[in-house]
């Protein structure tokens, strides 16, 4: 006779996306930052540096996605990726524009990228800390 389990499989599957979800946000977020700051921290090569900033940007982009996607809240994936999604579009099309590494850029100039990669950041790490605190979705049987 089999001995009865505590915990059911389907509260042990949510209770394991409960925490893979959010962890794996939260790597998607700071690897390619990680790698993205290591890239622009070359000051000798602005191509590098542009480089760089796309590698974070993709990052602070997807990483609400993956959070809420693994965890099943695709509409709160929608809201908070979107939006990290965004800004980083508009960080990027900024950066197209004008380069924000060029040294002969005055600093005025740069605000608007410094203005909208900080808000991509903060929007995408608001996404993997939403779903830290929401957790995956409960299906009812």
């Amino acid at each position: 006779m089999p001995v009865p389990s505590a915990i059911s499989a389907p509260a042990l599957v949510a209770e394991s996306r409960a925490i893979v979800a959010p962890l794996a946000g939260a790597l998607t977020l700071v690897v390619p930052f990680m790698v993205g700051s290591l890239l622009v921290a070359r000051d000798d090569d602005r191509g590098l540096q542009n480089i760089g900033s796309t590698v974070m940007l993709a990052g602070f982009a997807v990483a609400p996605w993956v959070s809420h996607a693994l965890a099943g809240r695709w509409g709160r994936g929608l809201a908070f990726g979107g939006a990290a999604l965004a800004a980083s579009a508009a960080t990027w099309i900024v950066m197209a524009a004008r380069d924000p590494y060029d040294p002969q850029l005055g600093n005025r100039k740069r605000l608007p990228f410094g203005f909208l990669i900080s808000t991509s950041f903060f929007l995408g790490a608001g996404g993997v800390a939403d779903s830290f605190i929401v957790g995956p979705e409960q299906r009812q049987p």
